[in-house]
């Protein structure tokens, strides 16, 4: 009889356990969309990062009208990811920029592009972005790579130039798409913008503008000296 009851109990633990596991699946599965995605650094490249160091993070959203012939063509809206991995310190040059081919970036990005007038409403989302290419100098950060770029889910242009522009000190994100390989669907007189919701290790892009403008201020007192002493 005890045997049977404590059976009895081992079944329906089970039972409540797999009920559980059955909720909590669902629960995530109704909190994960391209949304998400845009905020998450694929695993993948994680693990083929690991000797790396994250320096720099950044994650916004997007709040933009693309123009075209000075009329409002798409207005677009969504959330953008930006990581830096690897020390940029190392390589500054003497007018405080950076360019360091041993940084890697990583950007992902999901937005709603949808008509003026509210029709055609769709979304895209950059992903399995390639780039080693980082710049530091100014006060901006800017890196250029190669991203895919879905639409709706599905995969639309492959392997397209994109530049994703960081104006630390202002706290504004630029993103150019290459308007040929998407054939001019992201044309426009302007980048797409978006704005700063959090960011971590931003003062090694603000530190190179000071220095820029150091070293711009040293030349002129240089130039000044040069000028008193020519005129002494």
């Amino acid at each position: 009889m005890t045997n049977n009851i404590l059976l009895l109990s081992l079944f329906v633990a089970s039972i409540v356990i797999i009920a559980l596991l059955s909720i909590h699946v669902s629960f995530v599965s109704l909190f994960t969309n391209p949304y998400s995605q845009a905020l998450t650094i694929p695993k993948d490249y994680n693990n083929n990062k690991q000797q790396q160091v994250k320096v720099i993070e950044a994650t916004g959203h997007f709040a933009n009208n693309q123009i075209e012939n000075g009329s409002v063509t798409w207005i677009q809206g969504g959330l953008w990811h930006l990581a830096i991995y690897n020390s940029t310190k190392d390589g500054s040059n003497s007018n405080g920029s950076n360019t360091n081919n041993a940084a890697k970036a990583n950007f992902t990005a999901n937005f709603t592009m949808v008509k003026p007038d509210g029709s055609l409403s769709h979304e895209h989302l950059i992903k399995n972005f390639a780039s080693s290419n980082v710049i530091i100098s100014g006060g901006d950060l800017i890196v250029t790579g190669i991203a895919d770029i879905y639409s709706n889910g599905n995969l639309k242009y492959n392997q397209v130039p994109v530049a994703v522009h960081l104006m630390g000190k202002h706290h504004v994100l630029g993103l150019t798409i290459d308007t040929i390989k998407t054939g001019r669907h992201f044309a426009s007189s302007n980048e797409i913008f978006g704005t700063l919701i959090y960011g971590t290790g931003l003062n090694t892009i603000e530190k190179s503008q000071q220095q820029q403008s150091g070293n711009s201020a040293m030349g002129m007192n240089m130039m000044n000296n040069m000028s008193s002493m020519s005129h002494g």
